[in-house]
């Protein structure tokens, strides 16, 4: 710190004049520079931002000390660095790379500001911008729409260190910080969308930097039949009256809006400003689902499918599919969704695929034909099919067991005429004939077995509970539960038929059987009571309850989980790749408007569903073209993964802009690319890296997080590509142009405590 001095100065002076003081009798070169800070009474240090109030606004008093600081040759000021880190910055000072090639510290879930960042940071111009000091004299201190300057400090710190050549990465601490404190969506360690970051610091450091002190009022005019041309000129000076900035000056453009009342035809036209396009990507209308597919042919295992099916489809959809590889007809298929051994939900064939999600286990379960209700109707019941293993619960009675589901569920078809416990079992070994096998001679107890089950056990009349059967027994009983109730999916008559079976010879029972609810528990609450008597209100659920010892000696594990896999899995479904004009043309296609967001018409007087219709009108230096990958519906969420092919050089909008144009000004729609931001990842969780392009050296570099390494052209154009960054050519040639001039002298700057120079204020 060097020797203070003491100055005079009056209370109508500036305070830039006792920054220019300061930096003569300090002798400051015109190329550093610097900040004031005002030490309290307290000893404390507060910046001085603004320079351009007076000594009086500023509250400065006889014998006040300000104190003035100087930036590191590293872009970073002392005062924002601790005292334990000096040894290293000193080191980072030694050290000399290629200005811009410098990484970011992952923070937390930093990546997408991360990738954000370094986008703009390749941005020519706009890091010129604030290299060379412009952004100081056009601060806004006093703008309620901006953020007093600090985030325009807090990013112009960040451009000073990664391009001073001293850095190989740097922590974003500070600027993270700031941007949490105006934006609280951004606080914490969350992931966010890059995309969303980068509008809200465009936004910010337009409005930290507008030359517009004091915005006036503006309304707003509808074309109302003047010639295009008018009206847009109209529009952008409107614009320009309250929005005046190096972000308007390098990203704003210029759409046509059309819109068209559907009723009256009434024609509306504006023209509005943008600062970045977002595109659609053109969706496939069909969707790939796999599914497992379970014969009734207890010897077949069950099939894994790939099926193409419309997005927008019912489940009847996803059968008739099914139907062309496998030749069951679709009516005899059910279709539900397994989770955790039981059924999460069994589907009607109305219902949308929508419901259904990519993560889904869906079983399609071949069943027997669904005839019409009729007198002699010998309509099946299907019955859902749960499997459980008794085993010792943790507690100090050893004669309590509990249950676990285990295994795949089945929904089998049981003849009307056969509802019967011991019918049942017997379907049941049937159709788990694969992988259980049946006791031999061997086996057959003396008849004194409690799981024998005879004819007089017979299943209750569906929907109804039989004279003397309301009672649960329980799944402490050895023998099955006496009650099975109906459901609108399985269609079933209301007289149980006629099912005289001869008794049958006495074997030992592998399992027992049971009535459940649909979580494959007992279910002693389904049952209402009206005048009709006792009915039961959900589907009858029926467990297969299987002893330890049991299971192990009869029940094949491996065999039971033992599947196959149909041709068509094998088949790699190749999406087409999307040419970056395709997306653009859908971008200016015309669209009706969403019930949400009706226009109201002046001359209906009413809110109507027009037709909508963008046009590019005029387009900035530095264009941002966002692909809109992420997709956000009423019932479904999902990332596009469509490749979208973009042009590295000589990417022409000459024929998407409807300004009229001469055949000189067609060079002024060519654009090349400086930037892309990649997403890595699906919607839950993904990671954000860049593609950039140095200013100084033409050279595209990778960003990740703070490793940063060369690539080539050909290694850039990718799936995980997100927000587009294109430099007009024109602007990049008269940048050229101006590399070779020298470096205006720098000013003052704002951000944190001291190290450097003082001055007394007298």
């Amino acid at each position: 710190m060097d020797t203070p001095h003491t100055a005079q100065f009056s209370q109508t002076d500036s305070v830039d004049l006792v920054l220019h003081t300061a930096r003569e009798q300090f002798l400051v070169s015109p190329q550093e520079e610097t900040r004031l800070w005002i030490k309290n009474a307290e000893g404390s240090f507060e910046r001085l931002c603004n320079t351009r109030v007076t000594v009086l606004d500023a509250a400065l008093k006889t014998g006040q000390v300000v104190v003035m600081e100087t930036r590191n040759k590293d872009g970073t000021w002392p005062s924002a660095q601790p005292h334990d880190t000096r040894s290293t910055l000193e080191e980072e000072e030694d050290f000399q790379g290629q200005p811009g090639i410098c990484g970011l510290t992952n923070l937390g879930n930093t990546c997408f500001m991360n990738s954000a960042l370094q986008c703009l940071s390749n941005v020519p111009q706009l890091t010129e911008y604030f290299l060379k000091n412009r952004y100081l004299e056009e601060l806004n201190f006093c703008n309620p729409l901006g953020m007093k300057g600090e985030i325009a400090q807090a990013y112009a710190d960040l451009v000073k260190q990664a391009w001073s050549g001293h850095h190989r990465s740097i922590v974003p601490q500070v600027f993270k910080t700031k941007v949490g404190h105006f934006a609280s969506q951004f606080l914490g360690y969350q992931q966010h969308d890059s995309q969303e970051l980068l509008s809200f610091l465009l936004d910010g450091l337009h409005e930290d930097l507008n030359r517009i002190k004091k915005k006036e009022y503006v309304e707003l005019c509808d074309a109302a039949g003047r010639p295009d041309q008018e009206v847009a000129q109209e529009a952008w000076q409107n614009h320009k009256r309250r929005n005046d900035s190096v972000i308007v000056d390098t990203f704003h453009g210029l759409f046509k809006s059309t819109l068209v009342c559907p009723d009256c035809g009434n024609v509306s036209v504006t023209f509005d400003p943008f600062c970045y396009l977002s595109v659609p990507l053109p969706v496939s209308h069909k969707r790939v689902m796999e599914v497992f597919f379970v014969s009734m042919d207890p010897r077949r295992k069950p099939e894994q499918h790939r099926l193409v099916v419309p997005k927008k489809g019912k489940i009847s959809d996803l059968c008739v599919a099914l139907a062309k590889h496998t030749g069951i007809s679709p009516e005899r298929m059910m279709v539900a969704d397994v989770f955790s051994h039981r059924f999460y939900k069994i589907y009607q064939l109305e219902e949308s695929l929508s419901s259904i999600l990519d993560r889904d286990d869906i079983f399609i379960y071949e069943v027997s034909g669904r005839a019409a209700i009729g007198e002699n109707s010998r309509e099946d019941v299907v019955l859902p099919i749960y499997l459980r293993e008794r085993t010792p619960a943790r507690d100090y009675n050893s004669s309590y067991y509990g249950l676990m589901l285990f295994g795949h569920p089945l929904l089998v078809s049981v003849p009307r005429d056969r509802l019967s416990w011991d019918a049942l079992y017997h379907i049941l070994l049937y159709r788990l004939s694969r992988y259980v096998t049946r006791p031999s001679s061997d086996d057959e107890d003396d008849g004194d077995e409690k799981a024998d089950l005879e004819d007089k056990d017979r299943l209750p009349k569906p929907g109804r509970v039989t004279e003397g059967s309301s009672q649960d027994p329980g799944l402490e009983q050895a023998g099955p539960s006496s009650r099975v109730v109906s459901r609108s999916r399985a269609p079933v008559d209301n007289s149980p038929g006629p099912s005289h079976w001869p008794q049958r010879a006495r074997r030992k029972h592998l399992f027992t059987l049971h009535t459940v609810n649909s979580n494959g528990t007992s279910d002693r609450s389904t049952f209402n009571e009206d005048t009709h008597g006792v009915s039961f209100s959900s589907q009858p659920y029926i467990a297969i309850d299987w002893e330890p010892e049991m299971k192990k000696r009869y029940y094949d594990e491996v065999e039971a989980e033992g599947y196959v896999k149909h041709d068509c899995v094998g088949y790699v479904l190749k999406k087409a790749p999307v040419q970056l004009q395709e997306c653009i043309e859908l971008f200016t296609t015309v669209e009706t408007l969403e019930k949400e967001n009706p226009w109201y018409c002046p001359t209906c007087k009413q809110h109507q569903l027009a037709t909508k219709k963008l046009d590019l009108w005029m387009l900035p230096e530095t264009l941002i073209i966002h692909l809109k990958r992420f997709s956000y519906t009423k019932f479904s969420r999902e990332k596009l993964d469509t490749l979208v092919e973009f042009p590295i050089r000589d990417l022409d909008f000459s024929e998407f802009v409807i300004k009229p144009q001469n055949d000189s000004s067609r060079e002024l729609y060519k654009y090349d690319l400086i930037a892309v931001s990649n997403h890595y990842g699906g919607l839950r969780d993904g990671h954000y890296t860049t593609f950039a392009c140095n200013k100084d050296s033409g050279q595209w570099h990778y960003f990740d997080d703070s490793s940063v390494s060369p690539v080539t052209e050909n290694q850039i154009e990718s799936k995980a590509a997100y927000v587009l960054f294109y430099q007009r050519q024109d602007v990049a040639r008269r940048l050229q142009t101006q590399a070779s001039s020298s470096k205006p002298p720098a000013s003052s700057a704002c951000g944190a405590p001291p190290k450097s120079e003082f001055v007394d204020v007298n």
